[in-house]
This record gives structure tokens, sequence and C-alpha cells, in this order.
């Protein structure tokens, strides 16, 4: 503790009213500590309550967030939070066999399948695989792919640190956790209705990025507790060309006679969408007909 040969004067304002407005000296990163000393003294001669108890109060304040500050760095840092993922493409010979190493493998290592889809073409068939499996037993699952009996085409494995966006959260949301008590004591302390809105609306928004943050960290807590490993298991087929089978003569002609008969049935149908414009030419025809006799006649 400081200990300050000043005497205080008496005045409205409180310590703690100043020390209020000088919080944020507190999160800012000062270079060194005469920053710090700067700070204070000005507030202390541009207020009323004496330079001794605006010291002793923002110095404790300062040397408990600084322990609270490296306390939390050092909990940090005694486990890093890593995200290790990657993707492998692996050729078989007998991609059942494969399939089958694969699922036993999974079993002894509390692994399990996310996603599992299957595809066959006339020259392929091939597993995608998306695979969860405990960080500890990532490496053990990625050696014994590859000393396996098949044959390993591709492996891009990542380990991302995500340390920092994890204690970045933790932090914040101790703060938002911190300010939502506040808020509800002072809604059990307001007055008018205005202020009680306005204090339920910043309660609820408080609630929104404190759930978002949670689920941020319960997201990462899961990547890093899981790693994800994509495997594509293909195994190539020789292609055979096989001819479309035909049918035989009689079914031919029975087909036939059906497309020929359904020709007709069109046909017929046309024409009766049509007969207006057919009783006009025909009309039309005897016309022109009974006109071209009538000239002969007179010729």
């Amino acid at each position: 503790m400081l200990f300050c040969a000043c005497s205080s004067k008496y005045a409205e304002t409180t310590v703690e009213e100043v020390v209020d407005e000088v919080e944020y000296a507190l999160d800012e990163d000062y270079s060194s500590d005469d920053d710090f000393m700067e700070e204070k003294e000005y507030v202390a001669n541009n207020s009323n309550i004496s330079y001794c108890a605006v010291t002793n109060d923002l110095s404790s304040k300062k040397e408990n967030t600084k322990k609270t500050s490296k306390y939390a760095d050092e909990s940090f840092l005694l486990k890093k939070k890593i995200i290790k993922d990657g993707n492998i493409i692996v050729q078989s010979k007998d991609i059942e066999a494969s399939k089958n190493g694969f699922d036993n493998l999974l079993k002894s290592l509390n692994a399990y399948y996310e996603r599992e889809n299957l595809k066959k073409t006339s020259y392929r068939i091939s597993y995608d695989l998306i695979i969860r499996v405990p960080a500890g037993n990532f490496e053990h699952l990625l050696s014994s792919v590859e000393q396996g009996k098949d044959e390993v085409k591709s492996k891009n494995i990542r380990a991302r640190d995500v340390t920092e966006e994890y204690v970045d959260i933790t932090i914040r949301l101790d703060s938002k956790r911190e300010y939502l008590k506040q808020y509800t004591v002072l809604l059990a302390k307001a007055n008018t209705i205005k202020d009680i809105l306005e204090i339920k609306e910043n309660i609820r928004q408080l609630h929104e990025e404190i759930e978002r943050a949670e689920g941020r960290l319960r997201y990462l807590n899961d990547q890093v507790a899981f790693s994800t490993l994509t495997v594509e298991l293909y195994q190539e087929i020789d292609y055979v060309y096989k001819p479309a089978p035909q049918d035989s003569f009689i079914e031919r002609v029975k087909l036939g006679l059906n497309t020929g008969w359904k020709i007709v049935v069109e046909i017929v149908v046309f024409l009766i969408h049509i007969w207006s414009i057919l009783l006009l030419l025909i009309v039309a025809f005897f016309f022109v007909r009974r006109h071209l006799k009538k000239q002969k006649k007179q010729k």
C-alpha cells in the first residue's frame, strides 16, 4: 500500500467518482508507469479530491489489473488451443476391405464418421469420408493410414492456433457478464418507464452477445477436442464395354406397330384441332373449281 503525507479536501466529489472518470486509464496500454502517473496527477489537480486518495485508489486498481491479466495469460498459456485438420487421398486395390479397415480403426480410436458418401461409376468406386477423431489420436490415425496396405496419393495437414481468439472471446465474455450484473442491479433501482425500457434493451443485447460468444467458445472447444480428417478412398476399375441389350424380332414388330398407331392417332387429333381451317379450304377449292368451269364454257 502507498502512503501519502497530504490532507484531503472536503468536497462533494468522492474518490469513487473521480476514479470512475479515469477508469478507462486502466484499460489503456501505457508504454511506461510515467504515463500512468501523469494521468493520475492530472485528475488529482483538476478535482477536489486529494492526490493521495486518487493515487492510492488507482494504484490499487492498476496492481489488481496487472495481477489478473498476468494470471489469465499464464493460465491460458498452459494449454494452447490448437485445431488440427486435413485431407488425404487413398487408392485401394480392394475398397471394401479398406473400408472395413477404416471402420475398425475408428472404433479403436473412439472416432466417428461425420459424413460418408459412396459413389460408383463404370470405371471407379469411391468413398468420401469426413472423420472426427479425438485430437490425441489424430497422429495415430494418420500413421495407421500411411502404414497400411493402401497407397496414399495426397496428404494435406493443417494446424491452426486459435489461442488468441479464445482468450479474447473469454475476456470479452467475462466483461459482458459483469456488465449484465450491473444492468440487473440498475433495473431494480430504476423508477421511470423510460429508464426501465432502456435498461431492458441493453440487457437483451448483452444476452445476445453473451450467447453468441458462448456458442463460439463451444465451437472452438469442439474443434480443438476433435480433429477433422477428410478422406477420399477410391478404387480404379477396368472399363468393360457392354453393348445395350436388344429385344427379339417379335418384340420389335410389336413396338413398331404400337409406334405407328400412335402416329396415326396424333395425326387424326391434329386434323380435328384444325377442322375449321380444313372446312375453309374445301369451300375455297369448290368455289375456284366452279369459277374455272364457267370461264371454259364462255370460251
